[in-house]
Formats: C-alpha cells, structure tokens, sequence
C-alpha cells in the first residue's frame, strides 16, 4: 500500500478520511478501502493505494476489460457511418487516433473499419496482446512507459481514454503524458464516472461506477477539469451522458438500499419511456451517470 499525503489532481495537503468503502463487484465482501477526500479541490480517491500485486484477485489471468470481440460489428459500422460518430467521438478518416487502455482493442477495430489510423496503449499483457492478434498496433504498458520508450516525436489526432483514468493512481502524469503525444489541433477524449451525478450522491460507495477498487478515483466534471490544466491543457468540451442500462441499474440500487425493493420487481416498473425521458434530464444539467470532457492544447 502506497499512502497519500498530497492530494493526486491538486497537490494539496488538506485530505481527510471519509469513510470505509467496499468492492463494489463483490457486495459480500466486507469493506475494505479507505476512502479520502480532498478539502481543496473535492477530489475522492482510495488511500492508501493498492498495489498492482495487491489487486492481482480482482483482475485474473487473461483479464481484457474491453475485448476484442464487437457484437454485430457490421451493423455498429454501418450505423457510425451514418451519424458520424462512433462512441461519441466524430469519426476522424484518415487522421490518427490513439486509445490510452484499449483493452482487446474492440473501439480500435470499429474505427479501423470507418478508415482511421488507430493505434493503442495497454498495461494488461494479455489484452494488448489480443488487439495485436487482430491487427491492432498496441503498445504493452503505461503511457508514460511509452514515451520512455518511444519518445514524443509521434502525434494523435484525437486520444481517446475511456473509463481509464479512475485506474490512473497519478491522473496529472498520465494527462500530461497524452499532452505530449496530441497534435496540434488535436484533442484529447476523456470518459470516466460522474461522482457528481444523482445517484452517484445518492448511494456513495454502493453506486455501481464508484467500482472500488477498479477504480483509484471517481471525478467530478471540476476535479477532472482540473486535472486537464494541472497537465497544461484547456477544456473545450464538457458534457455528461447515461446509457440506458446504466441509469436503470443505479435506478435498481437506490430502490434496493433505500427502501429494499428487489431489483426484479423495480426493473419491471421501469419502462422504456422513463428511462429515456430521465436520461435526458439528467444529460440537461450535467447531473449524468458518466462525464464526457475534451481537452485540447491551450490557444487551439
């Protein structure tokens, strides 16, 4: 275990203890994680941190995250060709996308597909080397161990990093690292849970996204933002969105802790008409289940 006695995003001092969380894939697990906030910035983050060797039980042997496997990837194609975007992110066609944690490398074949140069970064050897099975160009570790390796010569278009930095127990490096390799005029696409969002505040440690100890970290749109000017960048874009089956299992969670409804009977009273009415309202004010936020260097 590693102890923390600067906060990760804002280098302050004033952090404090704010509660004893448990696994939330493993709900019969005592808890175990200690939870800190930051008094400065309102940064929440595991501390002591784990060790990688520490969390070896809770990524097995072959662990991927994202696979290689898309299902009905011909339909996927063809419906990102038609609005143009894929993931939420503009099809870039023949310009350069790197993916910081690709997993198997599923998002890389899709924007392979739809004619772009893509390539990615992976700690997990097993998964880089899945995406390399495939075709994919992948680079087994850390961003940070990349450009140890391979420098900064080489410049993305657009870096995406999708639900990977909550695992990034030194966000601002691993920022300031994808700072290095974007080009001008590129922009860097970062998703990660929204700590801020209703149910997020609703249910604390239990919300299904918080996802210790999978996750190091859980963001608000400000503590991530501010992660993004502490590396040298600018935010030009700062948005949240919920998919549907995410609202739906935090709507389950909260009827579950709060009043002790069985998920069964609660996802029978949830229609189809709600959930998108509701996932909407939430999108409106910023109050979503996940933030979406692009960063771009400053004066771009």
């Amino acid at each position: 275990m590693q102890k923390f006695t600067n906060c990760p995003v804002c280098s302050s001092q004033k952090i404090s203890f704010l509660y004893t969380a448990g696994t939330a894939r493993q709900p019969k697990e005592p808890p175990k994680w200690s939870v800190y906030g930051c008094e400065d910035c309102g940064l929440v983050f595991v501390n002591p941190r784990p060790t990688w060797d520490e969390l070896s039980d809770y990524y097995p042997e072959g662990w991927q995250c994202y696979n290689t496997y898309v299902p009905d990837e011909e339909d996927v194609v063809k419906e990102a060709q038609k609005l143009n975007e894929y993931r939420h992110i503009p099809i870039p066609v023949g310009k350069r996308l790197l993916d910081v944690g690709c997993g198997g490398g599923s998002f890389l074949q899709v924007f392979k597909k739809l004619g772009v140069e893509v390539a990615g970064i992976e700690p997990s050897s097993s998964a880089a080397a899945a995406a390399r099975e495939c075709g994919i160009d992948v680079f087994t570790g850390t961003v940070e161990e990349y450009i140890a390796k391979n420098g900064t010569d080489e410049k993305f278009d657009v870096i995406l990093c999708s639900h990977v930095l909550g695992a990034t127990p030194f966000p601002v490096e691993t920022l300031d690292g994808m700072r290095q390799l974007l080009a001008p005029n590129g922009y860097i696409w970062v998703a990660v849970p929204n700590a801020d969002s209703e149910y997020s505040r609703k249910l604390g440690w239990r919300w299904h996204s918080t996802d210790y100890p999978y996750n190091l970290i859980n963001y608000t749109p400000k503590t991530l933002g501010l992660a993004g000017e502490k590396a040298g960048l600018v935010v030009q874009r700062n948005s949240t969105y919920s998919l549907p089956e995410s609202l739906i299992f935090s709507i389950c969670l909260w009827r579950r802790y709060r009043w002790f409804v069985p998920h069964k009977v609660t996802r029978l009273l949830l229609n189809d008409e709600l959930i998108e009415r509701k996932t909407k309202e939430l999108d409106s004010r910023n109050a979503g289940e996940a933030i979406i936020m692009e960063f771009c260097h400053p004066g771009t």
